[in-house]
């Protein structure tokens, strides 16, 4: 599978010198790219000869030169722009020249409505035509995609046709976003069946549909907004495998939606990031986290939850590429809280720029420990609290709503009164805690049932392979694995009330980076909450033994960990932080099967 990289979306880094000409070839080729398709506006932004040195100098091909022309508000023009943008390719050795055409500027949009369907499409052949007789002769194809230019009859299946056969030798660079500008509910597969004899190129261009001020007008008021592979609407998957199938072996370019806080190097792990997920698709190793019923909400909820108690989320900083990654696995369900700095921020502003808020499962959480693990809630900080979330993630309701910590000083009829009333006024679908012991649970729901309230349904207590020996953080950390809580997981076997596992994997002690009791790497991986409350010689015991399963099943140590946790006979979610494409990959692997009984049975006894 040959993979090009469309690079167009970096240009403003160009603009304020972040990227110059060397990098950009370094980040297509460190992104694992063979080639570029570039616009001719970039090689006049980088500088020419800089550019071709520099695509030389790191061995990239340029694939596709792309180039826009005044087709109907200069026509004349026209031609002297295909002369120049062939005198380029030519001295670039690109295969394909592909023309815009129109720059869908107020200009180009106010001349398209005069000028009506018919004689668009007669001067976009027209000039098409015009360009392929300058360009055969010299070996290279002109190439125009299915434009998303709403006012212009370019995006729709059955005029892109038309333009086709009016213009022998034009070939198609099918884009597979872009015929939802002129249809919402486009059918990509069928646009394929149709178009596929004269696709030249593929764009892979995923999308979601939204009322995006900043995305791609469509004919009926939307917009679409270019996202990671994988997590919009487009069947990225099947349209890889049809045309493999069908014997495409031409390159498959990627358009790139460059992270609105990315800069300078960093795209280099962006943009691998949308060639992982494109090379898993055509390899067969993409997988959808499995996803079930939770009491009380109307969506599924993937059995992994997304954690952002971690970097870059805590900080603030833009993690869309980490979340649509997540969404693009399956992965709805994310793990947030009022203690996790900026999470709750970087989260809502996310499912902002997506418009995707019905699409996520929220869970967030109020009533942390406080410094030295004092722990004070009660209704003035879970009312406080419960509004400023809703504030950050720019939400009128959380899906699930958890008090982070107990208080035992608080009477359990003031958390329940106050928590349906947030459930009546339709702040939170569903309520529940963390780190709260099963018999205080009882005691709460006691209480609720005996004055008609509901009472919590979700449980978040630690639980996993390793044992938390010690209380990580203070505020009387609750967790249900190791043998002392057997009689805590019987109870949630029993009523299958929803465990959503945090530490899952032991805050990094199931992460495969130290071999079992090597006492002093450990040290050096684990940050200190983990030293303290997972660094211990049973624990040692049960790394030894997923290191033995992992060997026996092909896995990896941080896989067989996950798979033990959704393995329980308990209704269990698992919590975990990923920082790539790897570990969400490894996650979602794992949790698509389960252990046999007996294995599970196994690794549970150690002791």
């Amino acid at each position: 599978m040959k993979t090009s990289l469309m690079t167009f979306s970096m240009m403003r880094d160009g603009f304020v010198k972040t990227i110059d000409a060397d990098l950009l070839a370094r980040i297509i080729k460190e992104g694992g790219y063979e080639e570029a398709d570039i616009m001719e506006f970039e090689f006049r932004l980088y500088g020419e000869d800089a550019l071709l040195a520099a695509l030389q100098k790191y061995g990239i091909r340029l694939g596709c030169l792309i180039t826009g022309l005044p087709f109907y508000t200069a026509p004349d023009q026209v031609e002297g722009g295909i002369r120049n943008a062939l005198a380029l390719a030519k001295k670039a050795g690109a295969k394909y020249l592909m023309i815009v055409p129109g720059a869908n500027d107020a200009a180009d949009q106010e001349v398209c409505r005069k000028l009506g369907k018919e004689e668009i499409l007669r001067l976009t052949a027209e000039h098409f035509r015009k360009a392929v007789a300058l360009t055969e002769p010299e070996g290279i194809q002109v190439i125009f995609e299915n434009t998303p230019h709403a006012m212009k009859p370019l995006a729709a299946v059955e005029d892109v046709r038309w333009v086709l056969d009016a213009v022998p030798g034009l070939g198609l660079a099918f884009d597979t976003g872009n015929f939802r500008v002129a249809d919402v509910h486009a059918d990509e597969l069928a646009a394929y069946e149709l178009l596929k004899d004269r696709i030249s190129r593929f764009h892979l261009k995923e999308v979601r549909i939204g009322d995006f001020p900043d995305g791609e007008k469509c004919v009926n008021g939307q917009a679409i907004k270019a996202v990671l592979t994988g997590s919009g609407v487009i069947p990225m998957e099947e349209l890889i495998r049809r045309s493999l199938v069908d014997g495409y072996d031409g390159t498959y370019a990627v358009e790139y939606a460059a992270p609105a806080d990315s800069h300078g190097a960093a795209h280099i792990s962006c943009v691998r990031t949308y060639l992982d997920v494109i090379t898993a698709m055509e390899k067969k190793t993409f997988l959808h986290c499995p996803q079930s019923d939770f009491p009380g909400l109307t969506k599924k909820v993937s059995r992994i939850f997304f954690g952002t108690a971690a970097m870059p989320m805590m900080m603030g900083a833009n993690a869309e590429i980490l979340f649509d990654l997540a969404m693009a696995f399956g992965i709805n369900a994310i793990d947030c809280a009022r203690g996790y700095g900026n999470a709750e921020e970087t989260l809502g502003k996310w499912m902002k720029a997506r418009d995707n808020r019905e699409d996520v499962v929220v869970l967030t959480k109020c009533g942390n420990a406080g410094p030295g693990g004092s722990v004070h809630i009660d209704r003035k900080v879970i009312e406080e609290e419960l509004a400023m979330s809703l504030e950050k993630l720019q939400t009128s309701y959380i899906d699930i709503f958890l008090l982070h910590r107990d208080d035992p000083k608080t009477p359990v009829s003031e958390f329940i009164e106050t928590l349906n009333e947030a459930k009546a006024a339709g702040k939170i679908r569903v309520f529940g805690v963390s780190n709260w012991t099963h018999t205080r649970i009882m005691e709460a729901n006691a209480y609720a049932e005996a004055h008609g309230l509901t009472g919590f349904t979700v449980s978040s207590p630690n639980y996993g392979l390793t044992r938390q020996v010690d209380d990580p953080w203070g505020g009387e950390c609750v967790t249900i694995a190791g043998p002392e809580n057997a009689e805590a997981r019987a109870w949630y076997t029993a009523n299958q009330m929803p465990v959503i596992a945090y530490s899952s994997l032991g805050r990094g002690f199931m992460s495969g980076k130290f071999r079992s009791f090597d006492y002093d790497a450990a040290k050096k991986v684990l940050d200190p909450f983990a030293t303290k409350g997972y660094l211990s010689e049973d624990n040692m015991r049960r790394l030894a033994a997923a290191e033995r399963y992992a060997a026996e099943h092909a896995l990896s140590v941080p896989q067989t960990a996950m798979r033990f946790v959704l393995s329980s006979d308990m209704n269990v979610f698992a919590a975990a932080t990923m920082s790539g494409f790897r570990r969400v990959l490894e996650n979602v692997i794992a949790a698509n099967e389960r252990m046999q009984p007996e294995e599970w049975k196994a690794l549970d006894a150690i002791e």
